[in-house]
């Protein structure tokens, strides 16, 4: 009997649905009128130049579902160990991890309430597929197929309730952070699941090789393949992003980038330069745009001003399981829907902006800043070689925000529930 064929959940769907050719109808659209506006929340970079220019560059994109069904991971993974880790408490309890954190609550991808949002679990299913697809373009062994797979379903095991909208008060109250925690999964040091470490060890895999890699202080071979600047993870990332700020105008396939980032002919790095493009876009007009950042900052001073209601062990439970044993914050967290839109949020211009041009008190918080360069001059060869083509600066600039916890503004989330 001829073995069941594998899966490949990148694969376009089987019976698409009907429409005009993508290529065309956008163009014509780019050209008939400018990109759509956005807004302040989403202001973008992005015109019908840019728009006509990534449907040249990525031209008949397959389907990319970017949420997995069970049975489609169980057809798509053929390693053993890649189909028990996935099975492990812990990886389990991604399904229930936000991708984007508090985000996710106010903000639903493609702008539709009715689709399913990202979750971690999702995700990082997501980067073990490419992880999976660049061992078969490299005709790798077993033993590196184990060993990358299993640092890509491995990479965010530890995120916590609501990722990084909430991490930094975890790490500056009880010393508790996503990097930290998903070293002591894989070294089981930590009762939330010690199958993993177990895992590992009975299948050949060094747990202390899978830390080096997801830490960036590995020496193997295909080690650019989490470190370098296109690497998986944001490959993944950054398209899944993507979809809640551009759903209609910008088609970036991370199966496609990666192909390209192990082919690096003269299309592919225009494909890249075009990612990388994308990487700025999304980061200064969404990650660290007006909206996210409010939502972010505001979540966390809810949890300073009510410190005493909040454990280290929080940093275990799901979102569901959080919400459950934090009532006040849930309710907190469902009034921003309602408020953060009017005056959550202002850009600093002049330092001498008075608080009274807002509804309610502002006060200044640091924002991070990315720059992004390419270096065209360089000579790219292989894979790694992209740390040299791309490159980030970081900065930071002040933002000022309104407090949204004052007793009347929780008066107004309680309402919400009663």
């Amino acid at each position: 009997m001829s073995p069941k064929p594998q899966l490949d959940l990148f694969a376009q769907r089987a019976e698409p649905k009907q429409a005009a050719p993508q290529k065309d109808s956008a163009v014509l659209k780019a050209a008939a009128k400018p990109a759509p506006e956005i807004g302040d929340l989403f202001d973008t970079n992005f015109n019908a130049d840019d728009i006509a220019e990534w449907e040249l560059l990525f031209r008949d994109v397959p389907q990319y579902n970017y949420h997995f069904k069970r049975a489609q991971i169980a057809s798509a993974f053929d390693r053993p160990l890649h189909k028990k880790l996935i099975a492990s408490p812990a990886f389990e309890r991604l399904r229930e991890i936000s991708f984007l954190g508090a985000i996710d609550y106010l903000f639903h991808p493609n702008g539709r309430p009715a689709n399913i949002r990202h979750s971690r679990y999702d995700h990082t299913i997501g980067v073990a597929l490419l992880s999976q697809r660049y061992c078969r373009l490299m005709g790798l062994s077993d033993a590196d197929c184990d060993l990358l797979g299993a640092a890509a379903l491995l990479h965010d095991i530890g995120h916590g309730p609501f990722s990084h909208t909430l991490e930094p008060e975890f790490a500056r109250r009880f010393n508790r952070n996503h990097h930290q925690l998903t070293n002591q999964i894989i070294t089981g040091e930590v009762d939330l699941d010690l199958s993993v470490n177990h895992l590992l060890v009975k299948h050949g895999v060094d747990p202390d090789e899978v830390i080096a890699l997801l830490s960036k202080k590995s020496d193997h071979p295909h080690a650019a393949l989490f470190s370098g600047p296109v690497n998986i993870d944001t490959l993944e990332g950054i398209s899944r992003t993507k979809t809640y700020v551009h759903p209609n105008h910008v088609h970036c396939h991370p199966r496609l980038l990666l192909e390209a980032a192990v082919k690096l002919d003269a299309d592919s790095l225009k494909r890249l330069d075009k990612f990388w493009q994308l990487k700025e876009d999304i980061y200064r007009n969404f990650i660290f745009g007006p909206m996210c950042f409010a939502t972010d900052h505001l979540c966390r001073e809810f949890v300073v001003k009510n410190a005493p209601d909040f454990a280290a062990d929080d940093f275990l439970l799901t979102e569901k399981a959080f919400l459950n044993s934090h009532p006040p914050f849930k309710k907190f967290l469902h009034s921003l829907k309602n408020r953060i839109e009017l005056d959550g949020v202002a850009d600093v211009v002049d330092h001498q902006l008075s608080a009274s041009a807002s509804s309610f008190d502002l006060h200044e918080a640091k924002v991070p800043r990315r720059e992004f360069h390419i270096n065209k001059d360089v000579e790219v060869r292989c894979f790694a070689d992209l740390s040299k083509r791309y490159y980030e600066e970081k900065h930071s600039f002040l933002r000022r925000v309104g407090s949204l916890t004052d007793p009347a503004q929780q008066a107004a989330a309680a309402s919400l529930f009663d």
